[in-house]
Order: C-alpha cells, then sequence, then structure tokens
C-alpha cells in the first residue's frame, strides 16, 4: 500500500468511527443535529476522496447513504431506531468496500447481495421513494419528472502549489464521470514558461470543461473540496454569458476565446448568437468563485505512523542510558564544568522525553467508544436490554497500552453481556429493572491506571466454578480458598461454567488469555462478585511501557529500581522499628501494621556490607508493604529493558536497566512482590 492510500484508509477508518460514535450517541441521548451533521460528513468526506482514487464502488454507495442523510439533516426523513441500526450495518459495510477498493478486488456474491440490499433500504426512506420492481436498486427519486439535464462549463486553473500538495488532476478529473458526462476538456498550457525559468513542480495548466449532469452547483463543487484553496475555480451553466464574458476578461492574456471558439464550446456559440460581442470587466460573480479567506495562523493535526514515534522513544532512551554515563563519569572525574553540563543535558532529556510520551498519551474515550457499539451488538444479538456508561474517557493512557489492552476488555465485556446480565423477564422477576447496566470506568491511581468493568447481573456462580475447578484438577479438593481465589479461578484455561456454548462465549478459551495479555503489559487483573448483585473486574495498568521514573536502591551486591510513583516513603529502619517487631516481618507505621519484605531473603542475596537497614514504602491500589532495603540512592529515571527468558518466570522482576556505571539493575514488578507477601501472610 503506497503512502497516498495508507492515509486514505486511515482517514476512512476514522470518519467511520466518528460515524459509529454518532449513531451509538444517538440511541442512548437521541437524535442531535450535531450527531446528524456528524454521519453526513463521515459518508461525504469518504465518498470525496473515494472518489480521487477511482474507487466506483465506494462512490456509489456512500454518495446514496450521503443523499438520504441530507433529507434527514434537513428535517424531510425522521431518524428512527431502524434506521439507526441499518446505518450501523452501512458503517460496516463502507468499511469493507474501502478494503476490497484498496486491495483491487471485486465484490463477491454476499458483499454485493447486502451492497443491494443496503442501497434499496436507503433509496425505500427517500421522501416519495418509488421503487422500480425489476430493479431493485434502480430508483426514481420522486413522483414527478426526472430532473433535467444541465450543460455545465467547469474552468480552473491550477497554482503554484497545487502539485507539492501531492494532488492527481487525472484522478480529479475522473470524478465527473461518476457524476455525468464530460463532453469537452480542454489543456490551457499559455502560462507555461520557457525552459530556463521552468519549475517542474509548479502548477503553470489550466483546464476548460464542458459537463453534461443532473448535478447541481454544489455537487460539482464537492469534486474540488480538497483542492479548493489550491485552484481558482469558476463553474457556470453554459447558457450563461454574463459569467463567459467575466471569464474571457479574466484570462484574455491567454486567449480564452480563440481556444473556446476552435474547440466549438457550447457557450461561445450563445455569446454569438446574443451578438454581445464586446467584453466588458466585470466583478467576480460570487455564486462562481469562492470569497477569499483572511489569512490566519492555523493549527494542524499530523498523523504520524506509530513506528516513528516508537523508533524515536528508543532513540531517547538510549540516549538516556547514555547520559547517565557521562553523568557518573563527571563524578568519578570530580569535573565541575563537566558535571554542571551533565545536569543541563539530564534536564532537556527529561523534557525531550515527557514531550515524546505525550505524543503516544491519548485520551481513552476516543478509543473505548468503540465498545458502545460491541455492546449493542452483542445485547441485540442476546435479546437482552443493556445501558452501557464509560466514565473517565478523558484519561490519558499510552496508545499501545491502549491497544492492546482493547482485546481482552471486548471479551470481558462480552461475558458481562452474555453472562453477567439476565434476561429481561428474570430480572423483572427478581425486582430487578428489564434493562441491566454494564460500566466501564477509567481512573488514575498511584501511578497506575485502573480500568473497572462492573454489572449489575446475577454474580458470578462461586460454587460452581469451585466445583469445575476440581474436576478439572485445577485445585485439590478440600482446600480453603477465599471467595477472590475461586473467582481468579475462571483465569484457568479451559474453565467455563456455561450452560450453553455459544458464539459469544463459553467454550472455556478467552479468560485465560486474556489474563495473560494484561499481565504482558505488566498490569494485574482482579475480581469482586456478590450473588445476585452483579460482578467487579479491576485491571490495573501502567501509564507507559517506555521509559518510567525509578528510585535506585541496593540490597546485598545488587541495585534495584522501585516504580517511583508507587513509593509512598522511605523509612529508617532503627532500632526502635526492631523492637518492635518481636522477630516478625511488621511494623507498627502510625498506628497501622506495615508488613514487611526482605529483599535480601526473597531474591538470597549476599550479606550487606553495611549494618543500615532502611524501608521504601510502597502502595498498589489498596494494598500497602514496605520493601526492607540496604541502600538508598535516589530517583534514576529508568529505561525498561527485557531481561531474557532466563528471567521471564521469576516473580517479583519486570525488567532491567542499565545505570551510568555499566552496572544492570534489577526493576521490581511491585503488584507480583505484594501479592507475593499477602499470600505468605495467609499462610
Amino acid at each position: 500500500m503506497n503512502k497516498e492510500l495508507k492515509l486514505f484508509y486511515e482517514d476512512a477508518q476514522e470518519q467511520l468511527t466518528f460515524m459509529e460514535d454518532a449513531l451509538i450517541t444517538m440511541q442512548e441521548s437521541g437524535v442531535e443535529d450535531e450527531s446528524i451533521g456528524a454521519l453526513f460528513r463521515a459518508m461525504h468526506t469518504i465518498k470525496g476522496t473515494a472518489g480521487m482514487f477511482g474507487f466506483d464502488d465506494v462512490v456509489h454507495f456512500t454518495h446514496i447513504a450521503e443523499n438520504l442523510l441530507s433529507e434527514v439533516r434537513d428535517g424531510n426523513v425522521k431518524l428512527d431506531d431502524d434506521m439507526i441500526d441499518t446505518f450501523l450495518e452501512a458503517k460496516d459495510h463502507s468499511l469493507n468496500l474501502v478494503d476490497l477498493a484498496i486491495e483491487n478486488e471485486s465484490l463477491d456474491e454476499p458483499t454485493k447481495e447486502l451492497n443491494d440490499k443496503l442501497i434499496k433500504y436507503f433509496h425505500s426512506k427517500m421522501p416519495n421513494a418509488n421503487i422500480n420492481k425489476t430493479e431493485d436498486t434502480q430508483v426514481l427519486a420522486n413522483n414527478t419528472a426526472e430532473t433535467a439535464e444541465i450543460l455545465w462549463h467547469i474552468s480552473f486553473r491550477l497554482k503554484t502549489n497545487f502539485f507539492k500538495t501531492g494532488m492527481d488532476i487525472a484522478n480529479l478529473l475522473s470524478f465527473f464521470n461518476i457524476l455525468g458526462k464530460v463532453d469537452k476538456v480542454v489543456l490551457v498550457d499559455a502560462n507555461i514558461p520557457t525552459l530556463d525559468t521552468l519549475k517542474p513542480l509548479d502548477g503553470y495548466l489550466g483546464y476548460e470543461i464542458e459537463f453534461t449532469s443532473e448535478a447541481s452547483y454544489a455537487d460539482i463543487e464537492e469534486i474540488f473540496e480538497f483542492v479548493i484553496e489550491d485552484i481558482e475555480l469558476h463553474i457556470f451553466k453554459a447558457n450563461d454569458t454574463d459569467m463567459l464574458k467575466t471569464l474571457l476578461e479574466k484570462y484574455k492574456d491567454e486567449n480564452l476565446k480563440d481556444l473556446l471558439i476552435s474547440n466549438d464550446f457550447t457557450a461561445l456559440k450563445k455569446l454569438d448568437a446574443d451578438k454581445k460581442v464586446v467584453v466588458k470587466k466585470t466583478k467576480e460573480n460570487t455564486s462562481s468563485k469562492k470569497p477569499q479567506k483572511k489569512e490566519k495562523e492555523k493549527s494542524f493535526s499530523l498523523r504520524v505512523d506509530s513506528s516513528k514515534i516508537d523508533q524515536l522513544i528508543n532513540q531517547i532512551s538510549e540516549m538516556v542510558i547514555e547520559n547517565a554515563r557521562i553523568s557518573q563519569r563527571a563524578d568519578n572525574l570530580d569535573d565541575t564544568d563537566l558535571n554542571e553540563s551533565a545536569i543541563i543535558m539530564t534536564d532537556m532529556l527529561e523534557e525531550i522525553r515527557t514531550g515524546i510520551m505525550n505524543i503516544r498519551m491519548v485520551q481513552v474515550g476516543d478509543s473505548f467508544n468503540k465498545f458502545k457499539r460491541i455492546v449493542h451488538d452483542v445485547a441485540k444479538k442476546v435479546h437482552k436490554e443493556i445501558n452501557f456508561e464509560i466514565i473517565g474517557g478523558d484519561t490519558e493512557l499510552d496508545k499501545m497500552v491502549v491497544e492492546k489492552i482493547s482485546d481482552p476488555l471486548m471479551h470481558m465485556l462480552r461475558n458481562s453481556i452474555d453472562h453477567g446480565i439476565e434476561m429481561p423477564d428474570d430480572r423483572e422477576k427478581l425486582g430487578k429493572s428489564r434493562v441491566g447496566k454494564v460500566t466501564l470506568t477509567i481512573y488514575p491511581d498511584a501511578g497506575t491506571i485502573v480500568i473497572e468493568i462492573r454489572d449489575d447481573g446475577k454474580g458470578l456462580p462461586k460454587d460452581k466454578i469451585l466445583t469445575k475447578a476440581i474436576a478439572n484438577g485445577l485445585i485439590k479438593d478440600g482446600k480453603n480458598l477465599s471467595d477472590k481465589e475461586i473467582y481468579a479461578l475462571i483465569f484457568e484455561a479451559g474453565l467455563s461454567t456455561a450452560e450453553e456454548v455459544s458464539d459469544i462465549s463459553g467454550r472455556g478459551v478467552g479468560m485465560d488469555v486474556v489474563k495473560r495479555n494484561i499481565e504482558s503489559l505488566r498490569g494485574t487483573v482482579e475480581i469482586d462478585s456478590r450473588d445476585g448483585e452483579g460482578s467487579l473486574f479491576v485491571i490495573r495498568l501502567p501509564l507507559t511501557l517506555a521509559i518510567i521514573d525509578g528510585f535506585l536502591v541496593q540490597s546485598g551486591d545488587t541495585k534495584y529500581i522501585i516504580p517511583l510513583e508507587m513509593i509512598q516513603e522511605c523509612i529508617e529502619l532503627d532500632a526502635t522499628y526492631k523492637t518492635q517487631m518481636h522477630g516478625n516481618e511488621f511494623i507498627n507505621l502510625r498506628d497501622s501494621m506495615l508488613p514487611l519484605l526482605n529483599i535480601r531473603e526473597y531474591f538470597n542475596e549476599s550479606k550487606s556490607k553495611t549494618t543500615r537497614e532502611n524501608v521504601v514504602v510502597v502502595r498498589y491500589g489498596e494494598h500497602k508493604m514496605g520493601i526492607k532495603v540496604d541502600e538508598l540512592f535516589g530517583e534514576f529515571q529508568t529505561v525498561i529493558k527485557p531481561l531474557g527468558k532466563v528471567f521471564k518466570k521469576v516473580p517479583g522482576i519486570s525488567g532491567g536497566t542499565i545505570l551510568g556505571s555499566g552496572e544492570i539493575a534489577i526493576i521490581f514488578d511491585i503488584p507480583k512482590l505484594i501479592a507475593h507477601r499477602l499470600k505468605d501472610i495467609k499462610k
């Protein structure tokens, strides 16, 4: 796929996403003019860009959909629930047409049938529609006589920068054949300079066109929508002699009159027939040319391939490591000037790093809105009524994390609807509302992003899960498990309590993959459930996957990094605390019992070379823990590096980093360490 096609595809996807969001919003909140406008703009934009590439199937379908949306926008047609559902189907079909067009593939039979079905539906909803019985796709727009064809004269000149925008004249001209018949096209080359002054990329050309069509002035002007700032355009009916005189006067230096006469243009015949030979200079007719806009500063959105951002982040990561080495060298040499330069460079790298990471940070609501469509489709399929709400959509998260978490969330939402929410009649018998509620909530907490999926359904069948887990040999019969531990068993491969297998869920596959995908993002997932009240899935994810602010510590001979945002405080484990411990791994911290994890013992480190001990108090979610270490070195900008398969299954380690001295420091996986300590306490 070349660059232009890729941009077209990305833009089409974006427009169709806007369309889907608008349709789902209308289902939830009712029809509003703004949402209708979003639908119309999506179809209109895709039609225009597809026309430039000659994708006739896309243009034909979106043009018919756009016509109906135009009637809806004008208030001539009411947008009801049935039409909203059909436009959702049309959105999916449009994307399929775009895919086929880009791959240069023809429509297969099922796609053709759906295409004809949707077109027939759109035509049937047009005011005074009258469908031809012999051909489903042949439609009379009105019961009255068909609109008469008009002979149009189109004149345009390319501005200097036209070709520098990447536009193609051939694609532009080909779009005329979709709206009508091109009778004449004449190239105006009078402005091409001599070779010594010619610039190959400058636009010197002009075009005069006679065009027969039922299209309106606005329809023809839309052909030039994406190049309107880079051309001088005149559109008028061929019998408009006043406009022709204006045109001839404007381009008299091009000998335009002789050119039109020699090519037998109808407009010149009409002018001669009226004996209006004298051409007077007139003001530009405002209907034939858009008024000049005042120049003003513009802010542009820049579409950048994500791989370029990733590459840039990798380069910054390496620079951070090298800068740490320079800083270490400056300290060793006791060079004041070098040390000062290193500090300045560190600050600059921090600003650059923050700026680049902000580029990757996106509001999750923009990506998660697609779940509204998924919930709508699944609910419709299983005949349930669902009220779905997204809370905290303005929360920002790394785009890479957003993309990777989308599939697990989709699977969990489908399960909530299929397994969790009862059928409307059953809910009514239980004294509940017929409409089930599913909520997706996103919020930041202690250096992480929390995503909660809550439903008000029947809850997880605890006894059934436990029985199935014992039958499958996942746990031993008689083992004492907490409710949360039982619920966590649904993430084991092959464990499903669904009574019926469906294409939505119930095959015992998926939830283990969900957990694995979440953990691959250095995240965790927990479940809480109440019988008859519903279930809650809580996912915690890191804000970003590339670079973190860390805190450097040492235990034994090894240096470790603790994510800074999870640290609450650091304290010295003095004699007072040790006396209170009585040999147990707990301390009384401001009247609260804090469990400790001795890193030296946990990782079997060598004995400390110092008698001093410190505790770093960390928090993850609702849990707190103290990490016992020997030395504290302070904040450290940390580039996360994978440690390879050898360390993959070592609990409590999420990666490594390279220090300025060249040493390797291990990055703690705080959630795993806390989980390990809590497990020990329960024993």
